[in-house]
């Protein structure tokens, strides 16, 4: 970026919005809030349309998931996928939102995992954005507002359904199967999480990866050993890390310490790991995850969506 001219967004406007995108790309991997926001303000400055602005916008909003301040990336989030055509909108009642979540199930039993695993590329790249930023909904919707958390996950799997495949499409499965399993339909959420690591396999892609492993192995858990899990996590963690997503290698070593516990691993190996954990985000400012980690609310994030079945309208538990 030194190298570029005074008026390089004019003379050289392509190259310098790739350059800012992949130094925005760079600092949320390492971290660096000001860079980040430095580059990023510059693209919305001067980009010449809102496509252009997209890939900013994304580790923006992902910048402030990992600051903790969570409303403010939901709400820029849904601004984003209102520019992109796909209005988001909260079902009344829990009932209506398991009415959903049975259709939606019944549309994929009529569709193979062969059928899945080869189906249609998304070609839309609104589209394909949409499903970015939807992805980017799930952790924060568990934590501030988890009767919306299921639509997100739906509107996901209907966006794969009528436009195509596309890496993202594996996190819609995978979040879809945790709610299965989440209703006691453990064999059905088993299904999905297994298809979405095949996804990942199947795009070979590590953007996605390391949070397909996080939350596949919260389900596959319920029908596999619970020992494998731990390498699972650690597996995931390493694999985050290469993509350069710093919050889901912390949520990866977080599910590993719980998982650690239930394994009936001594609590002194389990608090060793926790606190490198702790070490890890405080580094890297993952400060959404370190309040989760602090306040001991990780089964919150983890069966968050549990209460659209487990709460009624009261706040009573059923």
């Amino acid at each position: 970026i030194s190298f570029l001219q005074e008026c390089h967004w004019q003379q050289n406007y392509d190259l310098s919005l790739e350059l800012f995108n992949c130094s925005t790309k760079s600092a949320y991997a390492v971290g660096d809030q000001d860079k980040l926001k430095l580059r990023s303000d510059e693209v919305l400055a001067f980009g010449r349309c809102f496509e252009d602005k997209l890939i900013v916008l994304y580790y923006f909003v992902s910048a402030l998931c990992d600051a903790c301040l969570l409303n403010e990336a939901i709400a820029k989030a849904i601004w984003v996928l209102s520019m992109l055509g796909e209005n988001l909108h909260q079902t009344s009642s829990r009932d209506e939102t398991l009415i959903l979540v049975e259709e939606t199930k019944k549309m994929l039993i009529e569709v193979s995992d062969d059928d899945l695993l080869n189906y249609n590329l998304m070609t839309d790249s609104s589209k394909i954005m949409a499903m970015k930023f939807l992805s980017r909904l799930e952790v924060p919707l568990v934590m501030t507002n988890s009767d919306f958390f299921p639509i997100v996950v739906l509107q996901m799997v209907k966006l794969t359904l009528l436009h195509g495949m596309t890496p993202m499409s594996a996190i819609g499965f995978v979040y879809f199967g945790s709610m299965l399993a989440s209703l006691g339909q453990l064999r059905e959420g088993y299904r999905f999480a297994n298809l979405a690591k095949k996804l990942v396999q199947r795009f070979g892609s590590k953007e996605m990866a390391g949070e397909v492993i996080a939350i596949s192995s919260q389900t596959i858990g319920y029908i596999e050993p619970m020992q494998s899990i731990i390498l699972f996590h650690a597996e995931g963690h390493t694999t985050a890390l290469e993509a350069g997503d710093i919050r889901i290698a912390s949520l990866n070593l977080l599910l590993q310490c719980n998982t650690l516990v239930w394994c009936g691993s001594s609590l002194n190996d389990a608090k060793i790991m926790f606190d490198e954990a702790s070490h890890f985000m405080k580094q890297h400012n993952v400060l959404s995850l370190l309040f989760i980690a602090e306040t001991r609310e990780l089964d919150k994030l983890v069966n968050g969506w549990e209460s659209v079945t487990s709460t009624d309208p009261d706040g009573s538990s059923e």
